[in-house]
């Protein structure tokens, strides 16, 4: 999985957009088709690589993102040190992934200390920082790493920080993120650089060497390659998206809610939390069962990603025709990748824009919303466009909205 000029294919696609020309040399994995090109609403960047498999902007079925989760920790676990292992994901596309390859990595490695943390993208009241990131080239720049829980963090010269994103082209980010650590006054004896799609040519694992000066770099993706982009003379970037006005009042968490990004981590002494868990408590608080032949749409929003998939994962294991995806701050334009999109206000009462794309609501008999704000956090012109939604919001209950429904 490191080497894999050596051992895989070379191809060249060539995607002409309206700002340039994008030129992609990849290398085979193990699976095709882990991504599709669309143009960002971005003066800093024109393009962006849609993942298949990540359930973030095309709906996916549980079972492939489970066996691209699986996919990725095996490789991890083949480079992993004797010692603990920490995982870290990068709001907001990451959260859920690095969720998964911790899941995974803890039936795997179950028997040493093990915790999983997110950075996010707004700092919540009631809450401590413990520091702060930026990624340049992205639509939200900022990244706030929380104080982990007690249990989550596990470091040490023989420990193993495994880092997760959807993607890699300079590994900037990932630098930021270990030399934060490295303040911190912690360190690992090996970092593993985690990634569906890796377009550094080896630029990640290097800007990240010698942060932690005895730690050894390696890194693990579904596929790699390299990218020239062009512009097209004279073109435009479009500038980002303004903001809005908030649809609710600035979301307050709380600590003893029951669904939420893990913020704060997650431990693997923990009790593993799994999808029939959640759909029996969720059958408690009034959901209605679905028909058989229903098919079903689950719908996380924004960094609350993982419990919501694990939902998504138990109606599949149920017999029923599921797929999931996420609301997003991803600002892209419509076209070949991206068929639909609608626009609302965000489910935090921020006062950004959110989207969902390539969804249908006439596709699906059921829809499931899962928000970790309470029910306000679900603004109205969603609902309206959705038609029938059953939410879960941050307490567990479940409530049923209905709007006018209706296709972008």
């Amino acid at each position: 999985m490191e080497d894999a000029r050596s051992q895989k294919a070379e191809n060249t696609e060539i995607h002409r957009l309206e700002a340039g020309t994008l030129t992609l040399t990849t290398f085979d994995g193990p699976e095709l088709a882990l991504f599709r090109i669309a143009e960002r609403i971005n003066p800093k960047r024109a393009f962006l690589f849609v993942s298949t498999v990540l359930g973030r902007h095309i709906p996916v079925d549980p079972v492939r993102h489970r066996a691209a989760l699986a996919t990725l920790a095996d490789g991890v676990s083949a480079h992993l040190l004797a010692g603990p292992v920490f995982v870290m994901g990068f709001a907001e596309t990451a959260v859920g992934i690095g969720a998964g390859v911790f899941d995974c990595l803890r039936n795997t490695v179950g028997d040493r200390d093990i915790g999983y943390l997110t950075t996010t993208r707004f700092s919540p009241a009631l809450t401590r920082d413990w520091f702060t990131i930026t990624e340049s080239h992205s639509h939200a720049v900022d990244h706030f790493i929380l104080a982990p829980d007690p249990g989550v963090l596990h470091y040490g010269p023989d420990a193993t920080l495994v880092l997760v994103d959807d993607e890699t082209t300079t590994g900037r980010t990932f630098a930021q993120l270990v030399a934060g650590l490295q303040a911190q006054g912690v360190e690992f004896g090996r970092v593993i650089l985690v990634t569906l799609t890796d377009w550094s040519d080896g630029q990640a694992a290097a800007a990240v060497e010698g942060i932690f000066e005895q730690a050894d770099v390696r890194s693990v993706s579904l596929q790699c390659g390299t990218w020239v982009w062009t512009s097209e003379p004279g073109a435009t970037l479009p500038g980002l998206p303004g903001g809005c006005a908030a649809c609710c009042a600035p979301w307050q968490p709380k600590s003893e809610q029951a669904f939420a990004a893990p913020r704060t981590g997650l431990a693997g002494v923990d009790p593993r939390q799994s999808g029939k868990d959640i759909l029996t408590d969720m059958t408690r608080s009034g959901f209605e069962a679905p028909e058989k032949a229903d098919r079903i749409l689950v719908v996380g929003a924004g960094e609350h990603v993982w419990q919501p998939m694990l939902v998504a994962e138990e109606f599949c294991a149920r017999g029923h025709y599921t797929r999931f995806i996420t609301t997003t701050r991803s600002p892209i334009l419509t076209g070949e990748t991206i068929r639909h999109k609608v626009t609302f206000p965000d489910h935090y009462g921020q006062g950004f824009k959110m989207y969902m794309h390539n969804v249908v609501p006439s596709d699906w008999d059921r829809i499931v919303l899962f928000t970790e704000t309470g029910v306000d956090g679900v603004p109205p012109a969603l609902v309206d466009w959705l038609g029938r939604v059953d939410v879960i919001d941050g307490a567990g209950a479940v409530t049923v909205l209905s709007g006018a429904g209706g296709e972008p």
